[in-house]
């Protein structure tokens, strides 16, 4: 569920890539701006708490779903999500932009730094698909 990526550990890097399939070439756009990593599932809140830095966030497309990459102090972590196991949703409230991620271990919430791109949503539905959409009625 969460790998620490420090170190090229190539028994590491398969088991990511088992998960969520091999990264796309370097000429697809595969990657999303910084977000701000706000919640996760246990051990992700857990490294959130540890320390009062900001956690930024990226998320990497990859052949069957993608990676969600932040940093901790000097470590780098890695949060591998299958794309059959893995729905999203955007929400946007008072000029506020969230991504929710709909992780089988549990949800990620990632706020974003800007409005999103067309790139950024395309490369949300290739990894994952269409977007979830909300069953809470008003």
């Amino acid at each position: 569920m969460l790998w620490n990526l420090t170190y090229a550990d190539p028994d590491r890097w398969n088991e990511v890539y088992a998960i969520a399939g091999k990264p796309l070439p370097w000429w697809k756009r595969s990657g999303t701006p910084r977000m701000r990593l706000r919640q996760g599932p246990g051990p992700v809140n857990d490294l959130i708490e540890e320390t009062s830095d900001v956690k930024w966030a990226n998320l990497q497309r990859t052949q069957s779903g993608a990676i969600v990459y932040f940093r901790v102090r000097l470590e780098v972590y890695g949060m591998p999500c299958p794309a059959q196991q893995t729905s999203w949703q955007l929400r946007s409230e008072d000029g506020r932009h969230e991504l929710l991620l709909g992780h089988p271990e549990g949800v990620v919430l990632l706020e974003l730094t800007s409005t999103p791109s067309t790139g950024t949503l395309k490369v949300l539905e290739g990894a994952f698909g269409p977007q979830s959409v909300s069953k809470v009625h008003v």
